[in-house]
């Protein structure tokens, strides 16, 4: 069944994925964004250049009726949001509720596919976290995310808004197949710039080697992009096909395995070559996140394919490189 999918934050790097799958099963896509990547419109329907509760935006909502919005615009890291939380609570938090006020009042109600993060967690005292582990967000940025989950409870609640919130465990590497899809040059992620590193023969630094792991680095749980977008898709049909689900739902995306900064560093330093050296950590930063995607993979039928170390790291290295 073909549906209409808005992806706002659709040029960005999750976002530019979802979009692609959703129309790679021939759907009408169009994406919101205030900045405008040509490769990532490859074969889609629409593009709004703006940002995604301007009255351009909004208007592009209630006139299209979309069946999904995949909602991945905002401000996404962690440091800067404790030096300016106020674009944070602005971007992330304020602007959701103008766009959902203009959703709740429309005939059609799409539903909303929204980006979350690992990062309401916090710091998890047990591993594999899952979705009933306790909340308690360390960043400001893991606080936008943790209310606009709350938001959408409760929009559910009092207007009939499904919505599903991905908590993503480190997004990394790049479209698998091609490899025209991936992360702006200057991502933050320690994939993208240890590849970079790489890449220009610079040194690369490690955030911290003392946290209380296996090796004194961060460990995290990483999961290739494309399985993210795969998810999406798996979501869409469980709220909108046969016996459709409304509700208001979360779900952990990872692989429920660890991986230290210094394990990718030495991956990439084997496979490709890099120098690298052990700087101070970084303020927010936990020592561990690993996820449990077990409800994802009962509730949806989701099953990661591409989320590897070699798969996210070499499909990342040949985006950078082509």
């Amino acid at each position: 069944m073909t549906r209409k999918v808005i992806v706002t934050g659709g040029c960005g790097y999750i976002g530019s994925h979802v979009a692609r799958a959703f129309k790679q099963q021939g759907n009408q896509v169009i994406l919101i964004d205030r900045e405008y990547r040509q490769h990532a419109m490859k074969g889609l329907d629409g593009f709004v250049a703006n940002d995604y509760a301007s009255p351009v935006a909004l208007s592009t909502i209630i006139m299209h009726e979309p069946d999904v919005i995949v909602h991945c615009a905002g401000t996404s890291l962690v440091g800067p949001s404790i030096a300016n939380p106020a674009d944070y609570y602005d971007n992330n938090v304020a602007k959701t509720i103008a766009m959902l006020n203009v959703i709740k009042d429309m005939p059609k109600k799409p539903v909303i596919l929204f980006s979350s993060s690992a990062s309401v967690y916090g710091e998890p005292e047990t591993w594999p976290v899952t979705e009933s582990s306790g909340f308690n967000p360390i960043s400001p940025y893991g606080r936008t995310k943790f209310m606009i989950e709350k938001i959408l409870q409760d929009y559910f609640v009092g207007y009939g808004i499904s919505s599903i919130c991905f908590r993503y465990f480190n997004a990394a590497g790049a479209e698998p197949f091609n490899h025209d899809l991936g992360q702006e040059p200057g991502a933050t992620h320690i994939i993208a710039r240890a590849l970079e590193a790489s890449i220009s023969d610079s040194v690369f630094t490690i955030n911290g080697g003392l946290y209380p792991t296996g090796d004194g680095t961060c460990v995290r749980d990483y999961i290739h992009v494309w399985d993210l977008a795969d998810a999406h898709l798996q979501a869409a049909s469980f709220l909108l096909d046969d016996y459709p689900q409304s509700g208001s739902y979360a779900f952990n995306l990872g692989t429920e395995t660890g991986i230290s900064n210094l394990e990718i560093v030495e991956y990439i330093k084997r496979k490709h070559g890099i120098r690298y050296q052990i700087g101070p950590k970084r303020d927010g930063d936990p020592a561990e996140l690993v996820a449990s995607a077990a409800l994802a993979k009962e509730v949806l039928g989701w099953q990661p394919q591409y989320s590897d170390i070699d798969t996210i790291v070499d499909s990342a290295y040949k985006w950078y490189t082509r």
